[in-house]
């Protein structure tokens, strides 16, 4: 089992999948990290009454804050708790990455101390039109824009080193944007983003996404545009521990209490 690699899920409103994988995840991993983004539904808080005693930590947001900001929210406790951990995966809640995957990129992150660790999809086979033509769309856009190939700019399965860790906290965005401008920062980084093939998966036509295809579309351009300019961004020689911890959460059950 890895001890070294934290696996951090940001979730909303899900379903059963979560139990599922962190059923899976539990047999590789020993340190788990859940964060509830506001979840109010009460099909949610009963998955997540499943899987506290299975976590390291549950960490709760009172009202919904968005995807960036549950993922700063568990860097953040990482941080700040597993002095051990080297590095922490990201993955999604809704089963849409494969287990073996993500323990693929997990041991990649350990030999890439210095940079990110992108799972990217190839789009092959059945894949909702969508997903398919905002990856196309955005991937050359990126390219045009920063001058990095990454193959899937909207992989929701990264690994990020603890090296990185003050400026991955120090990105602005709190939804979807912000994983577009971790993506450009990656230009400031000591390392390339490291990229492997993983499975594309789509459950029920990628309905259970909560991707909002207006909103979020014109927030993730907008970012990458002043992203290039260095706005949302942490400065190029930005010392480590700069930042400040994350607030307005609260923790919910940890493993073992």
């Amino acid at each position: 089992m890895q001890t070294n690699v934290a696996i951090l899920i940001p979730a909303y409103e899900l379903d059963e999948k979560l139990v599922e994988l962190i059923t899976r995840l539990r047999r590789d991993f020993v340190h788990l990290v859940v964060v509830d983004d506001g979840s109010v539904k009460e099909g949610a808080r009963k998955v997540f009454e499943r899987i506290r005693g299975d976590v390291d930590v549950l960490l709760v947001h009172k009202v919904n804050r968005g995807k960036g900001a549950a993922l700063r929210t568990g860097i953040a406790w990482i941080r700040d708790h597993l002095p051990e951990v080297c590095a922490v995966v990201t993955a999604d809640s809704d089963g849409q990455h494969a287990s073996k995957d993500i323990v693929r990129v997990a041991e990649a992150a350990v030999g890439h101390p210095d940079g990110l660790v992108l799972g990217v999809r190839e789009f092959t086979g059945t894949v909702p039109f969508r997903s398919r033509f905002g990856n196309t769309w955005t991937r050359i856009l990126f390219w045009l824009i920063t001058g990095l190939p990454v193959r899937d700019t909207q992989t929701g399965l990264r690994a990020i080193p603890r090296a990185l860790f003050d400026r991955m906290l120090a990105v602005a965005g709190d939804r979807y944007e912000y994983e577009i401008r971790m993506l450009v920062d990656a230009r400031r980084h000591a390392a390339k983003p490291l990229q492997l093939t993983i499975e594309t998966i789509y459950i029920n036509d990628n309905r259970a996404s909560h991707f909002h295809p207006f909103r979020d579309t014109v927030l993730t351009q907008w970012a990458l545009f002043t992203a290039r300019l260095g706005i949302g961004l942490p400065g190029k020689k930005m010392a480590i521990g700069h930042c400040t911890k994350e607030a307005g959460h609260s923790v919910i059950g940890r493993k073992g209490k």
